[in-house]
């Protein structure tokens, strides 16, 4: 079976590039991007998985974008994704719709071991899957950070090429 990616290599490489600029012009060491149009235009990332918790991580010093969710939905992101496997990461199966715990708990570990955890991080407040219940999560998880909105770091591409396309 083929796939053809929805972009190259090489403009993935200055989509990253770009937001990773727009990231340190709002003082942002960290974003983590929730929304669906966010994850397929950062990454080309490709897979009926919205429904549950997942997130693409920008960091400043990070090479290429860090993919989480899902395990199920990891085989999409290795597939339609040119992230490396180590940037692919999956989080544990009985947090799905666990009535007390959130596999962003198991971002926030993420987080805090890659050293991240008093980062300035920004979060889509607006994403229509990013719940008040992860965002509890995030902010009880890495309470050392200091988190705000991004307000169009990377979807202000998606609603440019949008107006394009129309």
């Amino acid at each position: 079976m083929s796939y053809n990616k929805p972009f190259s290599k090489a403009e993935y490489e200055q989509r990253v590039q770009t937001v990773k600029q727009r990231m340190e012009a709002a003082g942002f060491d960290l974003i983590i991007c929730q929304d669906p149009a966010s994850l397929g235009w950062l990454t080309g990332f490709d897979g009926w998985s919205f429904y549950t918790p997942q997130a693409v991580l920008v960091h400043q010093e990070e090479a290429t974008p860090i993919w989480f969710g899902r395990a199920q939905d990891a085989k999409s992101a290795h597939f339609t994704t040119d992230l490396p496997a180590a940037n692919i990461i999956s989080y544990s199966e009985p947090l799905v719709q666990h009535p007390e715990k959130h596999p962003f708990d198991e971002l926030c570990d993420l987080v805090k071991a890659r050293g991240w955890g008093s980062a300035r991080i920004g979060v889509e407040f607006d994403a229509h899957y990013y719940t008040a219940r992860a965002h509890h999560h995030i902010v009880s998880g890495v309470v050392t950070a200091d988190i705000s909105g991004t307000a169009l770091i990377v979807d202000g591409d998606t609603i440019k090429e949008f107006k394009e396309d129309s």
